[in-house]
């Protein structure tokens, strides 16, 4: 009777965790005397949460979220949701179970909540991951298409500038929104649209985007071979994503084996339950 006693005050205590920390990170509206003060600066729970985050490497990758739009506080209260969460739903089971009469082990009830929380803290990143694979296949195929789009905007005798920043608004896709997003923003600042391509490859690791800036930077008169050398690069980025494209279905393939072991596991599951229900009932 301790045991469940513990177990349900760790639920409390868990679920009161979980409270506190949607709290912390919850988006608020800044009061305007705060704002005048500049009371924003100053570090509050989630500003500290995150620079521990930071220290000992527990969020992403700055550029893989500045790629698919999260911030590191949606992130960081991503993953330390599901790990409290992951830990509650545990300990409610066991409370199910014991006022049906079957109390599990308190040993197996440990082990299982530290498992869905571990597993609640690193689905998170697994999903970023993924989203991360998708957005860059997706930005590298748009950056193809810009890219020969631009070659013959110089084939047509527009200047640099000029043909980098018309065939950004051709596209309706998020990658071309962002390319002319980062020109605009360029642009208001007084710098060069390839500039703009340069600083978006930093903050979002697509290195190709600085290859293209740079490839522009340097066109000057000569727009017959910087056409080419664009052509190029488009050619090299259609090649690359059909390589991609043939790793990601091998390795598809092979995760095959994977729901075949989950189920041959369920079907062993489903054969010792009931000696796993006697056993508790001893």
């Amino acid at each position: 009777m301790t045991a469940q006693v513990i177990l349900i005050l760790a639920a409390i205590g868990a679920s009161a965790g979980v409270t506190l920390v949607v709290a912390a990170f919850a988006p608020t509206r800044p009061r305007l005397a705060d704002i005048l003060h500049d009371r924003a600066a100053e570090p509050g729970l989630a500003k500290l949460a995150i620079q521990y985050a930071d220290r000992w490497h527990l969020a992403a990758s700055p550029t893989d979220l500045e790629l698919v739009g999260q911030t590191r506080e949606k992130f960081l209260l991503q993953r330390v949701g599901l790990l409290l969460g992951g830990a509650l739903w545990i300990p409610l089971l066991a409370m199910l179970l014991v006022a049906l009469g079957a109390a599990p082990p308190v040993f197996l009830s440990g082990a299982a909540s530290l498992g869905a929380a571990l597993l609640g803290w690193q689905l998170p990143a697994l999903l970023l991951k993924a989203k991360v694979q998708r957005a860059r296949t997706t930005f590298t195929t748009a950056l193809a298409a810009y890219c020969r789009l631009v070659a013959l905007g110089r084939l047509g005798d527009r200047g640099p500038a000029e043909a980098l920043r018309y065939p950004a608004t051709l596209g309706s896709g998020w990658a071309f929104e962002r390319i002319k997003l980062a020109i605009d923003e360029a642009a208001l600042r007084g710098r060069m649209p390839w500039d703009g391509l340069i600083d978006l490859a930093e903050t979002t690791g697509v290195r190709e985007l600085k290859d293209i800036g740079q490839i522009i930077a340097s066109a000057g008169h000569d727009g017959a071979g910087i056409a080419d050398t664009l052509r190029a690069k488009a050619t090299s980025l259609a090649q690359q994503q059909l390589a991609s494209r043939k790793t990601g279905a091998s390795v598809r393939s092979d995760r095959m084996d994977m729901p075949l072991a989950l189920l041959g596991l369920a079907f062993i599951g489903f054969l010792a339950f009931p000696g796993i229900y006697l056993m508790l009932h001893v």
